[in-house]
């Protein structure tokens, strides 16, 4: 199936998005209208309710703020009734510099008043500086109210001076504790939405209207009951504050909504023109921007596919997104090409191990020792051991010639171990006891070839004498390293152990000497499993107490590398 272009599936998107577009203008020019009506009470209810929680708000913190003047401050009021005019005069200090404290750091509250009638006494602290007359006012109020014992404690609208106060305070004891807000002030505690489509009323507890903020109402309406006075195509919302000791009304002119629908349908109209506008700058701008870029691309993906693997992406892009893609392609083509010529030298890197190991199993003086030791059979006219020897000499050469950089399962290995462990005994008889532990689960494990056998080998070199019993033990089992099961092969005896400098290298402690023709066969099995599983740390050696030495070879599941020789013609 033909697959379609880039810039065809633009362009008849950008069709689509427009044609979307104008039938969301014609539904929306039906609805809006109508949809916004019904939502305006809605509207004024909702905002009222956040309005009407700030306001709540508002009321609450200039209560609690009054409360903890009388908390915090009980026992300094009351020496404002001392006899000592000089406690007197410094709880007056105090109360004042507290309540100073108070509008400083919250400005809920306009004015604090305490006023004692019994001495006089009158301190106070305003938010912001007032005039002397304004101050004269609520102070002589808060006096007044303090000689009335009858004057009630809950929220109240006072006029003093022309300016509308909303009260709060507490009177005993013919001492008052007030704080004042202007409700010119409280009604600024929510700013309303610019256009005066929105009023909101303060009124008292009667629905006496004691002021207002907008523009629906005229200032000779204060004092008015809030119910006779008419608001045209108005929607109202009403909300009681301070246990219905205060009422907080909203009223929004239903203008706004026409005013709305207008500015909506020219703003959907602009948008359909603005997007034909840019659907043809966009399929201008990705034609010359996206499409000829990958095109061009593409192109040179294509010959590189076909084996041009010389060949880069070549050419200057403009964007960011391209340069960056390209750049990154090309360094990805080198990467893979590096990894290319990496994987074929590691390969040439096998076969020589390969022949290596071949050379290093096939020593000549394994052979020189083989004749000695037949020779001296024949000679003493043992035919018995020498037809044992044989036999397991000529299962060990074949074994050997099909060692190589690939696994066996361990029982094999473990089979050719015991193997030349008999071969030897003709030549060291009784010197070694070996005790071999292979579960039968673990039988069938694939393990590097002569891995096993190569530390055996290195036993009868540095270990075995005719002298002295060596007790070899070979143990094998399942360890979990991390995340990953291996096989644990560990391997020790009670002979002399390694030396220093052979734990060193072998360990990965320090470097092997260049020159070093010792233990040439442990160093090629360390090298060996790097090779193989890509990992240096599968080969532990260490000495044992009171003499002796422990080697763990670590197996995981599966090599990364395996080679094997092409089996020679017959």
């Amino acid at each position: 199936m033909r697959k379609k272009r880039l810039i065809q599936r633009i362009a008849t998107y950008t069709v689509a998005l427009i044609a979307l577009l104008v039938v969301m203008l014609a539904w929306y020019a039906f609805s809006t209208f109508s949809i916004l009506s019904a939502e305006l009470q809605t509207e004024a209810a909702s905002i009222l309710a956040v309005y009407g929680g700030q306001y709540g708000g508002r009321v609450a913190q200039m209560d609690k703020l009054l409360q903890n003047l009388l908390l915090q401050k009980q026992t300094t009021l009351l020496l404002l009734k001392s006899a000592s005019e000089a406690k007197r005069f410094y709880a007056a200090q105090d109360i004042h510099n507290y309540i100073q404290d108070l509008v400083i750091a919250d400005q809920s509250v306009g004015v604090f008043v305490v006023a004692d009638n019994d001495h006089q006494i009158c301190v106070d602290a305003s938010t912001q500086p007032i005039g002397y007359a304004d101050r004269e006012a609520l102070r002589g109020y808060a006096v007044l109210c303090a000689a009335d014992a009858a004057t009630p404690r809950g929220w109240r609208i006072v006029t003093l001076n022309g300016q509308t106060y909303l009260c709060r305070m507490y009177v005993y004891n013919n001492r008052v504790a007030a704080a004042y807000t202007a409700t010119s002030a409280f009604l600024a505690t929510v700013p309303l939405a610019q256009g005066g489509e929105q009023t909101v009323i303060l009124t008292d507890g009667d629905g006496v209207i004691a002021d207002f903020s907008g523009g629906a109402l005229a200032r000779a309406d204060i004092g008015r009951a809030l119910s006779e006075v008419k608001i045209a195509g108005a929607q109202a919302a009403d909300a009681r504050l301070a246990d219905g000791a205060l009422g907080v009304h909203l009223r929004i002119r239903s203008a706004v909504v026409w005013n709305q629908t207008r500015i909506i349908m020219a703003v959907m109209l602009a948008v359909i023109l603005a997007a034909l506008l840019f659907g043809v700058l966009i399929a201008r701008y990705l034609r010359r921007e996206m499409v000829r870029p990958m095109q061009r691309m593409t192109e040179d993906m294509r010959r590189i596919d076909g084996g041009e693997y010389a060949l880069r992406i070549q050419g200057e892009y403009d964007t960011r997104e391209f340069t960056l893609l390209k750049d990154t392609f090309n360094r990805l083509m080198d990467v893979i090409v590096h990894l290319r010529i990496q994987t074929y030298e590691k390969r040439i890197e096998l076969r020589e191990m390969e022949l290596r190991s071949i050379r290093l199993q096939l020593r000549p003086h394994f052979f020189l020792n083989a004749i000695t030791t037949l020779s001296s059979l024949s000679g003493q006219g043992k035919e018995r051991e020498l037809k044992a020897y044989v036999d397991a000499l000529s299962r060990n050469i074949r074994y050997m010639f099909k060692s190589g950089l690939h696994t066996v399962p361990v029982r094999e290995e473990i089979r050719h171990v015991e193997n030349y462990i008999e071969m030897q005994e003709c030549k060291y008889p009784g010197c070694i006891f070996h005790f071999i532990d292979l579960p039968q689960e673990l039988e069938g494990w694939p393990v590097p070839q002569m891995l096993i056998q190569t530390f055996v080998e290195n036993e009868y070199k540095y270990a075995v004498s005719l002298e002295d019993v060596l007790t070899l033990l070979i143990r094998v089992s399942r360890e979990t390293v991390g995340d990953e099961e291996m096989l644990l092969i560990r391997i020790e005896d009670d002979g002399r152990g390694y030396p220093e400098d052979v734990l060193r290298y072998m360990n990965g402690d320090a470097p092997r000497p260049a020159n070093d023709g010792e233990r040439v066969g442990l160093w090629g099995v360390k090298r060996m499993m790097a090779l193989m599983y890509e990992r240096d740390d599968l080969i532990r050696l260490s000495n044992i107490e009171p003499h002796g030495c422990a080697n763990l070879i670590l197996v995981p599941q599966r090599p990364l590398h395996e080679y094997q020789e092409k089996p020679l013609p017959a």
